[in-house]
């Protein structure tokens, strides 16, 4: 592809980008077929700051870092360091991800929203830099999407968009490339079964009505944002639509996820025909400027769609002379995200280092009565054997003295696995956060040659009193251990706060729950309610605000489950987070220095 064509392909993929999001950001959420004509609002500057575009320079940042070798680690980082959107998945993600969790891990632990479109909207970036070479983009779309949706649909969704997109800029054929980007994810996913019944009706020739309530039929769900039903709709667009604004009207008033659908289309589609084929009529009113949300900052993103354009070509001639066979996704990346990945040296490439797999085999926490015994799996892919000396350094509060000195040989994989034990009457870290150290003291003719040390995280566990019975519960989560005859379920324990501030306390449940602190009832709901534990939509009758004073306060949470349920274990998720309005954009994470205690 010469370079004219590729500019002109990937500045209307951002285009169209832009117009997709900024059209259906006003109706997200709604999940009733509308009759949109036109852009509902529009932004000061044209196109409307939405995080399908905002996360994706989060991602152009880190492959400017680090080249080919980006890895999701790198990612990870970058929220850390630049994103503070509170929402679903991002919310959990990025409190794992400040306790120390690298992915996949920190994509899975503690997180309900893994099957959300929170990185499926975040494709066009690995497409646009890996034109042409859909398993190169969707290798990059893996690393992406694990850092907060590992384990769910959200995954296979985003290693689908990239494939696609990255296919589409040598081919139009719509049902073809959707065919050649089912090979990249599990034919046993709930994404693949939603496409794959999408271009069947289409094929059918279903009128798209009826196409719309078969979809949600076989692959719907409650949660406006859940990935399939909304993957399905964005295609709607591609298979149904007569031209740019037929494609992109039709995406919109299906609706749903619409922010994200619409810009998935109109991306694709930018992709598909250049900028020829994205009327001016659409075009003109976003021009090309780029609004950046307040909640993604602290690094140089491009001004507009062009310098974005030209940012992207660098890459995809730096990433052209690399191997695409290197970049691949294997079957264990596809079912095995309880794990964290790790290299000796650190940022080596994995197939010339030593790796380091670290599984918590449980909860990842530590206390006097649950001592924690992770696996660390080292496999050596040099061409060298190593001979190493392996232990744990713990911080002040934990011990351990498994030490052991062992040979890996090229090629092979050894275990090691530690027992750390919180010291009895130490004081607890007030983030509850223990920062742990593998050490690796590598040997060469019997002498030390160097010290690796890698870094991880265990944390001491919240306790609750549950129906009598104390439990170590590692995060927000709260499962009840056996059932109760009754139907009524109640769960104490003692909150920590450091200083006094406003706080969201929010306990969602789909069960009826009353909810005490400090002895007074904050909320009660009666009947079902959606499971919908967001930071910032939660229902709102399963929600307080207000101001928590320092020291420790009691929280009482009754569970009732009706007679007709009593065979099933309830279980809800009990969080602390900041209030709705705080002095900074975006600043509404969970509080990561509350703690539970029983004591």
């Amino acid at each position: 592809m010469d370079r004219a064509t590729l500019y002109d392909k990937i500045y209307a993929c951002w285009l169209g980008k832009n117009i997709g999001g900024t059209l259906g950001t006003p109706v997200e959420g709604r999940m009733e077929v509308m009759e949109l004509t036109w852009y509902p609002r529009l932004g000061e500057g044209g196109a409307l700051p939405n995080d399908d575009l905002d996360l994706q320079l989060l991602n152009l940042h880190a492959i400017e870092q680090h080249g080919a070798g980006t890895t999701a680690t790198h990612i990870a980082a970058e929220w850390t360091e630049h994103c503070f959107f509170p929402w679903d998945e991002y919310g959990y993600g990025g409190t794992a991800m400040r306790y120390g969790f690298t992915p996949p891990f920190s994509g899975t632990f503690d997180n309900h929203f893994t099957n959300c479109m929170g990185s499926p909207i975040r494709s066009e970036i690995w497409a646009a830099i890996c034109a042409g070479n859909p398993k190169m983009a969707a290798y990059f779309a893996w690393q992406d999407a694990v850092v907060d949706h590992a384990g769910g649909e959200g995954v296979f969704g985003e290693i689908f968009n990239a494939a696609l997109e990255a296919a589409a800029f040598e081919s139009q054929d719509v049902p073809a490339l959707i065919r050649e980007a089912l090979t990249y994810i599990p034919a046993t996913s709930r994404t693949h079964g939603a496409v794959s019944l999408t271009l069947s009706l289409f094929e059918r020739g279903v009128a798209l009505p009826k196409a719309r309530t078969a979809i949600l039929e076989a692959y719907g769900s409650p949660n406006f944002t859940d990935a399939p039903q909304n993957i399905a709709f964005e295609l709607t667009g591609l298979l149904w639509g007569k031209d740019f604004e037929d494609a992109i009207l039709k995406v919109v008033n299906l609706g749903y996820d619409t922010d994200c659908t619409v810009a998935t289309c109109g991306a694709i589609w930018g992709i598909l025909y250049g900028r020829e084929g994205i009327s001016a009529r659409w075009a003109e009113p976003i021009g090309d400027a780029i609004t950046v949300s307040a909640a993604i900052r602290g690094f140089r993103a491009p001004a507009d769609l062009d310098e974005l354009t030209r940012r992207c070509i660098k890459l995809n001639t730096m990433l052209s002379l690399e191997d695409p066979d290197r970049f691949v996704i294997t079957e264990e990346d596809e079912s095995d995200f309880e794990v964290q990945h790790f290299t000796l040296p650190p940022d080596s490439r994995r197939d010339e280092a030593v790796c380091v797999d670290l599984r918590y085999g449980g909860a990842p926490t530590v206390a006097p009565e649950q001592p924690c015994t992770p696996t660390f799996t080292l496999t050596n892919r040099t061409t060298w054997p190593w001979k190493v000396t392996l232990s744990v350094e713990c911080p002040e509060g934990l011990a351990c003295d498994t030490v052991t000195t062992l040979v890996i040989s090229p090629e092979q994989s050894v275990t090691y696995s530690p027992t750390i034990r919180a010291v009895e009457g130490a004081a607890i870290p007030a983030d509850r956060v223990y920062a742990c150290r593998l050490t690796v003291r590598r040997h060469n003719c019997d002498s030390l040659w160097t010290t690796y040390r890698t870094p991880f995280t265990l944390l001491a566990p919240n306790r609750w009193n549950l129906n009598g019975v104390d439990v170590l519960i590692p995060a927000c989560t709260v499962r009840f251990p056996a059932l109760s005859e009754t139907g009524i379920y109640v769960a104490e324990a003692t909150l920590n706060t450091p200083v006094a501030r406003p706080t969201r306390l929010l306990c969602n449940c789909v069960d009826p729950v009353t909810v005490e602190l400090d002895g007074e009832v904050i909320f009660s709901t009666e009947g079902k309610t959606l499971f919908l534990p967001a930071y910032h939509r939660v229902p709102a009758t399963q929600r307080w605000d207000g101001e928590l004073d320092a020291g420790r306060h009691t929280v009482k949470v009754t569970v009732r489950v009706s007679e007709g349920e009593r065979d099933r274990l309830p279980f809800f998720v009990l969080s602390v987070n900041a209030p709705a309005t705080v002095p900074e954009p975006g600043n509404f994470f969970a509080y990561i220095d509350d703690t539970l205690s029983g004591q």
